[in-house]
């Protein structure tokens, strides 16, 4: 049973929460938003989680909406095989320590190239092998 509420948010509304997670989901798949929200109610179980996303493709309607949700996010999430270029720019203009991008398809392979010759930056195949990775970390502490 849930403890947590998951607030989503979606253009043009805005939630900027007191406590808990802020995350911001970079995609047009509605299966990788959903996923994403799973894994934070896995490991936030009795904290709030505010999850603003586009609710669609990333576009001229939503840009600055999507760019100052970004800025409030702890964790920015960016799914290269479901995003449109002017997204994928916003998310690069942002610049954030907490940007985790996701290639399951590998439709950009110049893009995830690049991004990989970039130390702090890591590109996961899919949010299985993310959640592995946070949960490793988070029993080391």
């Amino acid at each position: 049973m849930r403890e947590n509420p998951i607030y989503t948010v979606t253009p043009p509304d805005m939630l900027l929460p007191d406590n808990g997670p802020v995350i911001t989901v970079l995609s047009s798949n509605t299966e990788f938003v959903l996923d994403l929200e799973a894994l934070y109610e896995n490991i936030f179980k009795t904290v709030p989680i505010t999850l603003y996303h586009p609710d669609g493709a990333i576009d001229d309607a939503n840009c600055a909406w999507v760019m100052s949700m970004m800025r409030f996010s702890d964790t920015i999430y960016v799914d290269l095989d479901n995003i449109t270029e002017l997204g994928l720019v916003c998310a690069f203009m942002v610049k954030k320590k907490g940007t985790v991008y996701f290639s399951e398809k590998n439709k950009r392979k110049s893009v995830v190239r690049l991004l990989n010759t970039i130390p702090e930056v890591n590109v996961y195949d899919n949010i299985g092998e993310y959640a592995e990775m946070m949960l490793n970390t988070l029993e080391e502490l």
